[in-house]
């Protein structure tokens, strides 16, 4: 007898814009999950760890690190989408639209908003839009993604599917804006607060790795079923890559400390210039882009951050001068950031792992 090997991911002989692809899975988070993510992605903004600062910004409890958010968003969507993709280019537009609780349950869906394949006909990018919704149907994280696959197979241009059903609603209705909400808190907790200014760079000092053992262990209770993620017996121990949203997650946390408080954050996009394997040392940059005071109490801060891999941020980039096109507020393909750092940077050359501008939102006084 011969068994059965079962595929997971987009199967794209039949995929066509419109799709809506409803996750398996449906999780009920407590407070272990918190205790687990910021025993590997620190949080220094007291709304994720002070009871006291939380309810002095009108909340019920500790806010759930929208990080997490993301990466549930992103991870639970592998079983029936990304699991047969190549790589993840980037996201763009990602935002927590609710505040959650401990014992909230979670479910995800994916659309596929536009399918082609390359120019040279080797490969595809499909465009997605990714939702996290509760138990009680709301839209708590959204966010969108390019993905690079095989080749789409004939027909490409394929009619696009319409309304689905119950799914659709959620891409449909948009949550709230969470700065609504903080607009309208009078005075804010007593908290450090160091002042951001235009063109500030910042070398964010902690460097920090993933382990072995705490990328398996994320991925396990994420729902990444990528085997690129874990399977070293397929890929290697030398052949697996950090999930791009756990590499993310932790760039932005070196970079917290530095930026607190932060309430809320929009990010613009991110893409991914260099992989990372567990082990290597991750470490972060900062440009301020702009500041915007929106009253009295509250402002918006634009930032361009670089994530790095093992660099060792206090003995190799003091002094250095970094080239203002890295931490400009465009996009670059990894093969013009690489020209830029060997021309004019080789300590950043071959070192760039995320490339990211987000806006975010904290007191300014």
């Amino acid at each position: 007898m011969q068994g059965r090997f079962p595929v997971y991911g987009l199967d794209l002989g039949t995929a066509c814009p419109g799709e809506i692809l409803e996750s398996p899975h449906e999780v009920t988070v407590d407070s272990s999950w918190r205790t687990m993510w910021q025993s590997a992605f620190p949080a220094w903004s007291r709304i994720s760890t002070s009871a006291e600062y939380a309810t002095g910004l009108g909340l019920d409890e500790i806010a759930i690190p929208a990080s997490m958010l993301l990466n549930m968003t992103l991870c639970f969507s592998v079983e029936p989408f990304s699991q047969s993709c190549r790589y993840h280019l980037g996201l763009e537009n990602a935002r927590q639209e609710a505040f959650v609780r401990e014992g909230d349950t979670f479910r995800s869906f994916t659309r596929l908003d536009r399918m082609e394949n390359t120019s040279r006909g080797d490969a595809s990018v499909i465009h997605t839009t990714h939702i996290l919704v509760n138990q009680r149907d709301e839209r708590v994280f959204s966010l969108l993604k390019r993905s690079y696959y095989d080749p789409i197979p004939d027909p490409v241009e394929r009619e696009s599917i319409p309304d689905q059903g119950a799914n659709s609603k959620y891409f449909t209705e948009v949550g709230e804006t969470l700065i609504d909400r903080f607009q309208s808190v009078e005075s804010f907790p007593d908290a450090p607060l160091e002042p951001l200014v235009v063109d500030d760079v910042i070398l964010h000092p902690a460097v920090r790795p993933i382990g072995w053992t705490e990328n398996l262990a994320l991925s396990t209770i994420y729902r990444n079923t990528h085997p690129i993620h874990w399977d070293s017996l397929r890929y290697g121990r030398d052949g697996i890559v950090v999930c791009g949203g756990f590499v993310q997650s932790l760039v932005f946390s070196i970079c917290d400390r530095e930026l607190r408080q932060v309430i809320d954050e929009v990010l613009e996009r991110s893409s991914h210039v260099n992989t990372i394997a567990p082990e290597d040392s991750i470490g972060a940059i900062s440009r301020v882009l702009s500041v915007e005071q929106i009253n009295g109490n509250l402002e918006t801060v634009r930032v361009k951050t670089l994530g790095l891999k093992n660099v060792d941020i206090g003995r190799e980039l003091i002094g250095v001068e970094i080239p203002a096109a890295l931490l400009d507020d465009r996009e670059r393909k990894p093969s013009e950031i690489e020209a830029i750092c060997q021309t004019q940077c080789p300590t950043l050359s071959g070192r760039i792992a995320l490339q990211a501008v987000r806006t975010i939102l904290r007191p300014c006084s």
